[in-house]
């Protein structure tokens, strides 16, 4: 029992990464911006024109060039080292605040890097779909 108490204590409560629902209001309208500079659209609830949670927009696209939902794309296949997807990329698009400050990276991975961020962990912690 001793032991079972020490490894929970000892657990970190929380991945590297995971989204707290206490900071929607930080991502909210946040930009997404690729790594040659190309605007990848906004983080926010699905309403918003340029959100990538919008069905209507073009960066929830799974055809656009600049949507990290299409797996053709450089954004969103699961190869290319600038991809959400590609849980290895070394350059995956930045999330930067309505106040330019960056916020971390748009990535699935991997865990053990604090500054990424799942783009469905925010959509459903944030309740924006």
């Amino acid at each position: 029992m001793k032991k079972l108490i020490a490894l929970l204590l000892l657990s970190p409560l929380t991945y590297s990464g995971e989204m707290n629902s206490w900071e929607c209001s930080t991502f909210e309208d946040a930009k997404i911006i690729g790594d040659d500079g190309d605007y990848l659209g906004r983080l926010g609830p699905s309403y918003m024109s340029d959100s990538i949670y919008n069905s209507s927009s073009s960066f929830s696209s799974t055809y656009s060039s600049d949507s990290i939902f299409n797996s053709s794309s450089k954004y969103g296949n699961s190869y290319s080292s600038t991809s959400v997807f590609n849980d290895g990329a070394s350059n995956p698009p930045i999330i930067l605040s309505s106040d330019g400050i960056s916020l971390g990276k748009l990535s699935v991975g991997p865990s053990y890097y604090a500054d990424r961020y799942d783009p469905y962990d925010i959509k459903y912690t944030c309740d924006w779909d």
